[in-house]
């Protein structure tokens, strides 16, 4: 059964721009603190650099749910192709 949402279209608007804000967050912050740690251990871009490789994988493995579709028909065969038919199944002979 699909969900309804019922929210007024500036709910749903300020819903995306919060998933959104929180996606770039997750990319920047993690470069901002390995660039603080460069700083403070004297070393030339390691932490940076690793920083915004953990911000860049995290943000992409977010992107990813972001834009997955919600509803999802979980009656499918593993490779994706044809739906289950349950009757097939259980006919005698078979």
């Amino acid at each position: 059964m699909p969900s309804v949402d019922d929210r007024s279209p500036t709910a749903k608007a300020m819903s995306k721009v919060s998933e959104i804000l929180a996606l770039c967050l997750l990319m920047v912050i993690p470069a901002l603190i390995g660039n603080w740690l460069d700083k403070r251990f004297s070393t030339v871009l390691l932490f940076t650099l690793l920083g915004l490789a953990f911000g860049m994988t995290g943000a992409v493995l977010q992107l990813m749910k972001l834009v997955a579709p919600k509803d999802q028909d979980h009656s499918t065969k593993s490779d994706g192709d044809q739906p289950i038919d349950n009757k097939k199944q259980n006919e005698p002979g078979r």
